[in-house]
């Protein structure tokens, strides 16, 4: 006996629904790797969305490794939600952390080994060099540049890259985020340390 064979198979054209992996253990490199382990195994058929929103802590290995996850992938189908959220309740910014603020509008926020630096309101990247100086002498181990919002001039890309080269002697971490693609080369392109990572917005 014959049966008439019915085509089950989906249209490989369409994308299926986007598939959200919810990060909840510390976004390291080795979890990095893991997310992007995944992401290949996904794409290009689904979109992936990334929530970093629950991490219990995280280092610039993993950050940085994650940001590249997304340059390499696409954003049209990788989305990473969740790190500004989850670096403002770490550092403190949701909890009553300790806060100082300068003349020049940038805001430093700490608690525990991490640094925040970002704009308070009106600050230009021509005044960073004392605010982030002061965030590395705080002895953190990772002090992390926000700088969503702010037009990165010579005299701000002077101050990251002394910045740099001053925490790598301390054996601090730097974490630059939110950076556009041409800020992100500009930094690059300064000769940062090994110990400073640069990760375009999201």
């Amino acid at each position: 006996m014959w049966w008439r064979r019915t085509r089950v198979e989906p249209d490989r054209a369409r994308p299926l629904d986007p598939i959200v992996l919810a990060v909840t253990r510390p976004l390291t490199l080795a979890v990095a790797d893991e997310l992007s382990l995944q992401v290949t195994r996904l794409a290009p058929r689904h979109r992936v969305v990334i929530d970093l929103t629950a991490i219990p802590a995280f280092d610039t290995d993993g950050a940085f490794a994650v940001a590249r996850l997304q340059e390499r992938v696409g954003h049209e189908v990788l989305t990473v939600v969740g790190m500004r959220q989850a670096a403002a309740r770490l550092t403190g910014v949701d909890d009553g952390g300790t806060s100082s603020s300068d003349e020049n509008g940038w805001v430093i926020r700490r608690l525990r080994n991490l640094a925040v630096v970002q704009d308070g309101g009106g600050a230009r990247a021509d005044d960073l060099d004392a605010a982030i100086n002061a965030a590395l002498a705080d002895e953190v181990m990772i002090v992390v540049l926000d700088l969503r919002g702010v037009q990165l001039t010579a005299a701000g890309v002077d101050a990251v890259a002394f910045a740099s080269s001053a925490a790598a002697l301390r054996g601090q971490e730097l974490l630059v985020v939110n950076v556009d693609a041409v800020a992100a080369d500009r930094l690059r392109a300064a000769g940062l340390s090994a110990t400073t990572y640069v990760a375009p917005e999201v």
